[in-house]
């Protein structure tokens, strides 16, 4: 009977680290969305403020970075969505 127990309970510890490593990942994917989706909160302030006075190398170069960190939210959510 003791290996039933033994077995039993390292099949319970098994099944908890389980656990732990899956809330872990999804965790950590939120955090990659999120803070990409800050990044282009960012971004778009730095565009409006830009706009706001008038520089047109800065709204362009605004305008670019934007665009890139809203590819990267695109990607971030694409990858999120497959898992």
């Amino acid at each position: 009977m003791k290996t039933y127990s033994t077995m039993k309970t390292k099949q319970w510890i098994s099944g908890l680290a389980l656990a732990a490593v899956m809330v872990t990942t999804q965790v950590a994917c939120d955090s990659k969305k999120e803070n990409k989706a800050e990044e282009v909160q960012e971004q778009r302030e730095d565009l409006n403020e830009a706009q706001a006075e008038g520089d047109t190398s800065d709204i362009r170069e605004n305008k670019e970075e934007l665009d890139s960190a809203k590819a990267e939210y695109d990607s971030a959510v694409k990858e999120e969505r497959k898992n």
